[in-house]
This record gives structure tokens, sequence and C-alpha cells, in this order.
């Protein structure tokens, strides 16, 4: 396939998909604009600004809606990144141990 090549595509409507298109994925409500779109064995997918990932365009809808500005969105560090999975891990480790005692009838 040649890079510039026109790829036509289509939202789960029906709606003509090009580059520039504001699209949100149905799943999960995220609002992007398209900057690319390519053809593989599998279908055809459009790469979303706001989470520079591909999206199946089946996937999508052609909207109207607005891009959700985050004000004051925190930039998790490595440190927190941590933190969080210590929390996480104390926290499963303690159920687990309500579980058993539950399960088992040991208090």
């Amino acid at each position: 396939m040649d890079d510039s090549e026109i790829i036509e595509a289509c939202d789960i409507n029906g709606t003509v998909i090009e580059i520039g298109t504001r699209v949100k994925y149905i799943n999960t409500d995220t609002v992007g604009v398209v900057t690319n779109i390519k053809r593989d064995s599998d279908g055809e997918w459009a790469l979303v600004d706001k989470t520079d990932l591909y999206y199946n365009v089946e996937a999508l809808e052609v909207t109207d809606a607005e891009i959700k500005a985050v004000v004051g969105e925190h930039k998790a560090t490595a440190a927190d990144a941590a933190q969080y999975l210590k929390n996480r891990a104390e926290a499963i480790g303690a159920q687990k141990v309500e579980d058993v005692a539950s399960s088992t009838g040991g208090g």
C-alpha cells in the first residue's frame, strides 16, 4: 500500500471519517481528532490525537462534541505509580486474609 493512498473509512453509523474529523470512541466517550488512517488485514484504523492510539473505525462515531480540557491535570510520576501499586497490593493482601478467614470460619 502506498502511504499517499487516501483510505475511505466510515464510523459505526456509516459517516465518512477523514483526517481532521472529530470522533468519539464509543466505549469510553473519549473525544479527539483523527490524525491518520490506515488499513490492514483486520480493517480500517484511525489514529486519535487525544490518546495517540489507533481505534478500529467501527468503534468510532463522528461527533460535534467538544474536546474536554482537564484543568490542573496531575501528571503521575514513577514514585506516584509505585505508591499506588504498594497501596493496591496492601489492600488486596488484607482482603485475601479476610476472605480466607470468613470462608474457613476462622477468626
